[in-house]
């Protein structure tokens, strides 16, 4: 059974969101629902419902999900973990369709999905944006508030906390923003003020290192809290952004701070991982701070993505390190860490994706233009889905999946491809509904909310 669900947000917001049971393959509202096996077999259909219902079942495949991936070990010279697959250091669940059928089902659904959207008016549509983001927050927050990641063995990442609290927050939903604040503190808080990254489904963690992108977006989500009890909120957040700065900021060239990927990466050569610089992140906290510490960080992340990309004829790269070569520092792309020969040259992958998302959203003319550009390497069919590739834009997996169609998108926004940046979100909803996951709910959900609204971006 499928039925509408309404959901009111505090602070003036009024949302629409969806719930549906395992049942075929719909599109209702704009909203391309689940699909269930005992469909497959039964092959009940609800009635009145638009069903596209090709013969897909026996097609879909779903990944395996690699085990073993762990933080590296604090201290200098410490070995990092072996990577599963080609990515970086946390496990991103991706969608596999291997199918000539699967394929054919995702046109079919983008084609009904874009039908519908463009038979709306500009107001109907913008009601649509927030719809995955309900989606995510009703998914994966359990009701204690915290972020399950189903699919790969019903753990939890300290990044899945902070896209909870982000998305609670800017869809005014106060008490789920409390239920996985009060889990994150209790459950991932360190002494210092920062978090471990990673626990397991019983909050007990499983390793203590941080990673700065979850305490940066952390810090800004209770800052921008405007709720009941804000005070509270604002106060924890000003502790968790003035840890971000004592512990995980490294000198750059010139003196230049530059965020690093955590306390354990601030030495020589410190490691970078540009996907963290999440510029609506950088300059909002540097309004809600007054801190100019913040701004001169995101100032720094802009110099050295163009440095790594080469003022944007290349991809950003999953990982970097900043390092000293003939007495002065430089930036150059590197493996993702202890990837133990899997990934023997850098790539665009599941974690830089995300620089191109938080670059096209920024309120910097530079850094939406340097995204721009890479819209030019991402242009091409068959790579703008395409899991990883090669920095100068040579395909590596061609699989698709939903943040590397998000990050195409807002790659096409910043250049005015607007056609193209629909059709791609489009994709990207029709890829998370046919093969679900934690990471690719969050930037299915972050994906319209960063390109068709200024609620991040501020600008």
């Amino acid at each position: 059974m499928l039925t509408d669900t309404v959901i009111t947000a505090s602070r003036g917001r009024v949302l629409r969101g969806f719930m549906a049971s395992d049942a075929d393959i719909r599109v209702r509202d704009g909203w391309v629902q689940n699909l269930g096996v005992r469909d497959c077999d039964s092959g009940r259909e609800a009635a009145g419902a638009t069903v596209v219902r090709p013969a897909i079942c026996a097609g879909v495949v779903r990944p395996a999900i690699c085990a073993g991936v762990v933080r590296p070990a604090i201290g200098a010279g410490a070995v990092r973990p072996a990577i599963c697959g080609a990515t970086a250091r946390k496990r991103r669940g991706s969608p596999r369709p291997r199918t000539r059928v699967a394929a054919a089902v995702l046109s079919l659904l983008l084609a009904a999905w874009l039908g519908w959207y463009l038979g709306r008016g500009p107001a109907e549509q913008t009601d649509t944006t927030f719809m995955p983001a309900a989606s995510f927050l009703r998914t994966y927050v359990r009701p204690d508030g915290r972020v399950n990641r189903p699919d790969q063995g019903n753990d939890t990442v300290s990044e899945g906390q902070a896209y909870g609290l982000l998305l609670a927050e800017t869809m005014g939903q106060d008490s789920r923003f409390d239920q996985i604040w009060q889990w994150t503190r209790v459950h991932l808080q360190l002494s210092d003020g920062l978090f471990a990254w990673h626990a397991n489904a019983a909050g007990r963690i499983l390793s203590p290192e941080p990673a700065s992108d979850a305490d940066l977006l952390i810090a800004w989500a209770l800052l921008r809290y405007e709720g009941p009890g804000a005070a509270v909120y604002h106060s924890d957040g000003l502790r968790v952004a003035n840890a971000v700065l004592a512990y995980e900021v490294t000198a750059g060239a010139d003196g230049m701070p530059v965020l690093t990927a955590g306390p354990w990466a601030t030495g020589r050569p410190a490691t970078l991982d540009p996907s963290y610089w999440s510029l609506p992140a950088l300059t909002g906290l540097a309004q809600l701070t007054g801190n100019s510490e913040w701004q001169r960080l995101a100032d720094s992340a802009l110099v050295l993505t163009r440095q790594l990309t080469n003022g944007g004829r290349l991809l950003p790269p999953n990982w970097a390190e900043l390092t000293t070569t003939h007495r002065a520092l430089r930036v150059i792309p590197e493996v993702a860490p202890n990837a133990n020969g899997t990934e023997p040259l850098a790539q665009y992958g599941l974690d830089s994706q995300r620089t191109v998302a938080w670059f096209a959203a920024s309120c910097n003319p530079q850094a939406r233009a340097l995204a721009a550009r890479w819209w030019k390497l991402l242009r091409p069919s068959v790579r703008d889905g395409a899991l990883a590739l090669r920095l100068n834009g040579t395909v590596v997996t061609p699989t698709p999946g939903v943040l590397p169609l998000v990050a195409a998108a807002s790659a096409a926004h910043a250049a005015g491809a607007k056609a193209a940046s629909l059709r791609l979100l489009g994709q990207a909803v029709v890829v998370q509904r046919l093969y679900p996951g934690y990471y690719g709910g969050a930037w299915a959900a972050f994906g319209p909310v960063l390109i068709r609204t200024n609620v991040l971006g501020g600008c």
